[in-house]
């Protein structure tokens, strides 16, 4: 009998604990949602608890498991957070079959690649020219009606890299280029809007003077209707591979390992700030669009941040609503992050999204969308 009360009195602590636990986890869920409405420029440790959300939001489901398991009443608690905060849940992972268009129905396709200047800057002794002229052959052949190009990379004194000439000429595509800078090769760097729809007028967003980052749009006539495409380039994470493979290779030693953390938070921060300006300078601009739009691009943050939030809140996000799987974008070091986005406004409809994983040659993977038009009502 003392066995037998002793057991109880440890099942009812250990559950207690679990309890207490589970409810840590749903205070954490609720502040990183918290955090994804303050602009890290105001308040910087938003942006690191908005970036701890979906930890928060697998560990809460882990304990959906548990009381399950447990066949406790305790399971309403996680349940709860997962009924209410699917929004969330399903910014990161979603599951929609492909749709196929009605026959006379309007549609367009946008597809957004960030080609990382094709490669040419690791063409240095010509090794790397065949998958250069992979990736620019790639792209010119898309069946996409417009191509949205970040970190696009053009010399005209060069047979494989005089891209514009390659896409747009020898494909009869309309074109709006914006250079950022010319390198020391005088090659240009910017962002680039293709399409096959004629461009009506077109404008850049330069977030500040002595930033590269930058958003371009034009207004694309298709077939009589009128949609603005933006093609957007956020500011980096300034993160480079090394850097994550120093902090990897600095556990153990408290002091490298501090040093290494601190250089990747600082840069972090950094980030976060210039991000959120950026994003509401950027819908500033959508907002005053007399027309449907589409804003794709690579916005450099992850769905669990103040970037990705602003503009959930304002357009539908074309992966949530017709991807599949987790549609990871990010070709590095650091696994499941889709930091690449297309959304989209009223008087669009997406009905088929697609991760091109089979383009693997960029640090990201290409993306693309189709749209329905849909009338106004």
């Amino acid at each position: 009998m003392y066995v037998c009360f002793v057991s109880d009195t440890f099942k009812k602590i250990r559950r207690r604990i679990w309890l207490i636990l589970n409810i840590v986890v749903v205070f954490w869920v609720l502040t990183g949602v918290l955090c994804l409405r303050v602009p890290p420029h105001q308040f910087w440790p938003a942006g690191f608890i908005a970036l701890s959300l979906p930890v928060a939001l697998v560990l809460n489901a882990l304990f959906l498991v548990y009381w399950l398991l447990r066949r406790s009443w305790f399971v309403a608690l996680p349940l709860a957070v997962i009924i209410l905060g699917w929004g969330y849940y399903n910014r990161f992972m979603t599951f929609n079959a492909n749709e196929t268009a009605a026959e006379g129905v309007k549609t367009l396709q946008v597809l957004s690649y960030n080609a990382h200047v094709f490669n040419a800057y690791t063409d240095r002794d010509g090794n790397e020219r065949e998958a250069s002229t992979e990736m620019i052959d790639w792209v010119a052949t898309h069946p996409a009606d417009v191509y949205c190009l970040q970190e696009f990379y053009s010399n005209r004194g060069s047979n494989v890299y005089n891209t514009v000439s390659r896409i747009g000429n020898r494909y009869d595509k309309h074109r709006y280029f914006s250079v950022s800078y010319v390198d020391r090769n005088k090659a240009d760097i910017g962002i680039a809007i293709f399409s096959r729809y004629p461009i009506i007028n077109k404008g850049v967003i330069r977030f500040n003077e002595s930033n590269t980052n930058r958003a371009i749009w034009a207004d694309l006539n298709v077939k009589g209707d009128t949609v603005r495409v933006y093609a957007t380039h956020l500011q980096s994470m300034s993160i480079k591979s090394q850097d994550i493979e120093n902090t990897y290779s600095a556990i153990g030693n408290e002091a490298n390992f501090k040093k290494e953390s601190r250089n990747v938070a600082r840069r972090l921060k950094r980030g976060f700030a210039a991000r959120s300006r950026q994003v509401e300078k950027l819908l500033e601009h959508i907002n005053e669009s007399p027309y449907p739009v589409i804003v794709s691009g690579d916005f450099n943050d992850i769905p669990a941040s103040y970037t990705y939030n602003q503009l959930a809140r304002n357009l539908d996000n074309a992966f949530v609503e017709a991807g599949s799987g987790i549609g990871a974008t990010y070709n590095g070091p650091l696994p499941f992050l889709r930091i690449d986005n297309q959304f989209y406004s009223e008087g669009l409809r997406a009905i088929n999204f697609e991760t091109h994983y089979e383009m693997g040659l960029s640090d990201h993977f290409p993306i693309s969308a189709t749209y329905v038009l849909e009338p106004e009502s």
